[in-house]
């Protein structure tokens, strides 16, 4: 019974290892982004409104922040939540338009990949998971996570919530 119950534990203790060769690199679905890119810039669409929000464990959350864009620039932008630092926007985390979003993930994806093969950073893989709108196909929610091969205060962690997008009509 022993034996069995060692046996039982090891498998889990195996099972739950982060060391696997599938946690390891760079996961992104290269080929959602890509579909999804191509799709966007198909739609022309140049007039719309989005909100954005971004948290990230280096800078905590920031509050919701509203982008107008005509005809594919940037309009205006503006706070929507409740700003306590009276900061204004320009000093928080933002993007101006869905391409410049698109833009990020692809330098971002870039950089993760360079620091993971680099012999002078601990990082040794980033998932990212990327949630695409059915409709127009820009992201709707960008989450990626780092792992380093020693124990690291806070990481690398962040999420960027796209919502509200509007055409007007």
């Amino acid at each position: 019974m022993k034996k069995i119950l060692l046996l039982l534990i090891s498998l889990i203790l195996i099972s739950c290892s982060d060391d696997s060769d599938e946690n390891v690199g760079l996961i992104f679905d290269q080929n959602a982004f890509l579909e999804n890119r191509q799709l966007w810039e198909e739609n022309g669409i140049s007039n719309y409104t989005f909100s954005q929000e971004y948290f990230s464990l280096s800078v905590g959350g920031q509050p919701k922040i509203k982008s107008i864009i005509i005809n594919g620039e940037l309009d205006s932008i503006f706070i929507q939540s409740i700003n306590v630092n009276n900061l204004p926007v320009e000093e928080f985390i933002h993007y101006e338009t869905v391409d410049d979003i698109f833009q990020f993930i692809e330098w971002s994806t870039g950089y993760s990949q360079d620091l993971i093969n680099s012999n002078q950073s601990t990082l040794i893989s980033v998932e990212y998971d990327i949630t695409y709108d059915e409709t127009y196909h820009y992201p709707t929610k960008i989450s990626f996570k780092g792992r380093h091969s020693e124990p690291m205060l806070g990481g690398l962690s962040v999420d960027i919530i796209l919502s509200d997008f509007k055409i007007p009509q």
